[in-house]
């Protein structure tokens, strides 16, 4: 986050600690499993679904980087 400084309540830090849980213990781990299946579709430059689930997966990245900015 560059060195910003944010500041949110208790409440608003357990929710952010929460969500970081919930995507890292089972979002992450379900977008993977998704990617290995949608590689097996074959060809992965015309695979939709390969294509979907990667921008899953690099959105959860993003946000779990996000909140681990954020909550350490």
């Amino acid at each position: 986050m560059d060195n910003q400084i944010v500041q949110v309540t208790k409440n608003g830090l357990d929710e952010l600690e929460k969500e970081l849980r919930e995507l890292i213990k089972v979002r992450r781990p379900a977008a993977v499993e998704r990617v290995q299946r949608a590689r097996e579709f074959g060809d992965l430059s015309e695979n939709a679904e390969y294509h979907s689930a990667r921008e899953e997966l690099n959105f959860i990245d993003g946000r779990i980087e996000e909140l681990e900015d954020i909550t350490n």
